[in-house]
């Protein structure tokens, strides 16, 4: 049920994960890992060139100041610190983040085993008082980035294989290994806590 569970979600069947676990994809993958791959790019190119926009408003805010005859020259400088290195420094920052690097599109497979450990991130902003949340998804040292209905098909504490793209970290497919270890009471601590339950009427 957990395998079926794995393979509708990251969209593979027992044929492709046979190959991934080799180091390599199937042609079926690499037709459907390159569309979506290209959509991504897509999405995260537009975002990035938003931001890069944003930024180069702030520049435009920060010159124009000057000349505006009833602005002082504090203000100036206020704006010019704030739009004009403040503003750009943090939105081309933003853009870089998303702007996919030349290797994006590029299929190298890696693999990472260990147990699963979702954490929900939460960040506030300040300016716009809004909080963002993002699913970071910990197997073994790898960090993903993924969505909140994951933690429906990898268990947390549980283990697992992942298969995933190496330049774009996306998953191409996972395989469970074994369950999460369950700590079992130490046998005395048990027998303590009974032989004290039953001092207690003698005692009162």
């Amino acid at each position: 049920m957990e395998d079926e569970k794995l393979k509708e979600y990251f969209k593979f069947d027992e044929a492709d994960i046979t190959v991934n676990r080799g180091g390599s994809l199937t042609e079926k993958q690499k037709i459907r890992i390159i569309a979506e791959l290209n959509a991504d790019r897509k999405g995260r190119t537009r975002f990035a060139y938003f931001m890069f926009f944003l930024a180069a408003i702030g520049v435009l805010i920060a010159v124009g100041i000057w000349f505006v005859p009833a602005s002082s020259m504090g203000l100036r400088i206020g704006f010019g610190i704030g739009f004009g290195l403040v503003w750009p420094a943090m939105y081309g920052l933003m853009g870089m983040v998303f702007l996919p690097p030349a290797a994006y599109m590029e299929l190298g497979l890696a693999s990472e085993t260990g147990r699963v450990n979702i954490i929900k991130v939460q960040s506030q902003n300040s300016s716009t008082h809004t909080t963002s949340t993002r699913y970071d998804l910990y197997i073994g040292n790898r960090r993903f980035l993924v969505d909140p209905k994951i933690g429906n098909v990898l268990i947390q504490g549980d283990e697992y294989t992942v298969y995933y793209l190496k330049n774009s970290n996306k998953i191409i497919s996972a395989e469970f290994v074994s369950k999460r270890e369950v700590v079992e009471v130490d046998t005395d601590i048990k027998t303590f806590s009974t032989n004290v339950t039953k001092l207690r009427p003698q005692l009162s």
